[in-house]
């Protein structure tokens, strides 16, 4: 269910329209403008330019976080196919003891 949580980014009032609860609106409308206060300091500028930097500043962060999350997840692939793979062999291994030893040959 979509609410309205009114929330100040940069000096402009903001509704936000959300699934989200307001305190999670709350956290990233402050995760923004703290990122435009650190960026303009108490300078008072434009607050569009200022807020284009903070996305662009956030977008790296997300694109620098997607990829870290991608090649973990291609890491965690390769260990998980090492392990299946030992396992398999353990597997057929322990089958191979479960059959005993092989007979001996008759004609030695």
């Amino acid at each position: 269910m979509k609410r309205t949580v009114d929330v100040e980014v940069a000096g402009q009032r903001l509704a936000i329209r959300s699934d989200e609860g307001p305190e999670y609106i709350a956290q990233l409308a402050a995760l923004v403008d703290a990122q435009v206060r650190e960026l303009t300091g108490d300078r008072r500028g434009n607050p569009t330019r200022a807020l284009a930097l903070v996305a662009i500043q956030l977008a790296d962060q997300l694109l620098r976080e997607q990829d870290l999350h991608d090649r973990l997840r291609r890491d965690l692939a390769r260990q998980l196919a090492a392990i299946e793979e030992a396992d398999a062999a353990h597997r057929r291994h322990l089958e191979a003891l479960a059959d005993g030893p092989a007979p001996a040959d008759a004609d030695r």
